[in-house]
């Protein structure tokens, strides 16, 4: 049996860590797009919790099914990643606000490259719809190289770009959540 397959079977216990991310990103995102212009601190500070939490679920799943799932190296790379920028971020508001951009390009450009990633894995392994979490993918790295190329697009285009991210991958964590409880239930019916 696959290490994916085996580390949903043995020891994905932490599946609604995902749900709680996904979550969490959705209500920034609405955050957000409802207020563009006056939001742009609370963004930073807001962002700046957010990715210091997730990254800190992150760990404690990838810590949790270290022994059984395959790859689970890129998850705890992420999470790390994340909570050190969120760290630096949570220090340093006025800092955020300036770099901010820049920072979430990099930051969707690193979370593209690994849904795409756990993709490979997911297809390699014939789980269905793992077209979807390559799509996500893709579609951060679209993101953040639009941001890359352009930071002076201005206040309000960048919120609405990363307010559609937040709600991409928050979608795409929530999926990912059903996903993984729906399998460890399959497989402790069968």
């Amino acid at each position: 049996m696959s290490q994916v397959l085996s580390a949903i079977r043995n020891n994905v216990k932490y599946w609604w860590l995902y749900l709680l991310n996904g979550i969490i990103f959705i209500i920034a995102g609405f955050i957000v797009f409802n207020n563009p212009f006056s939001s742009y601190l609370l963004l930073s500070i807001f962002f700046s919790v957010t990715l210091f939490v997730t990254g800190v679920f992150e760990i404690i799943f990838a810590t949790g099914n270290r022994n059984t799932m395959h790859g689970w190296g890129w998850s705890l790379a992420s999470g790390i990643f994340d909570v050190i920028i969120g760290f630096i971020l949570m220090l340093y508001p006025t800092i955020s606000m300036a770099v901010l951009p820049i920072f979430l390009a990099f930051w969707f450009m690193f979370k593209g490259i690994s849904l795409i990633v756990f993709a490979i894995a997911l297809s390699s392994d014939k789980i269905p719809n793992w077209g979807w979490v390559l799509v996500g993918g893709i579609l951060l790295i679209m993101i953040s190289v639009a941001i890359l190329d352009n930071p002076a697009l201005g206040v309000a285009t960048i919120l609405g770009i990363m307010a559609v991210a937040f709600w991409i991958t928050g979608v795409l964590s929530i999926v990912f959540a059903f996903r993984l409880k729906h399998m460890k239930k399959l497989f402790h019916s069968a």
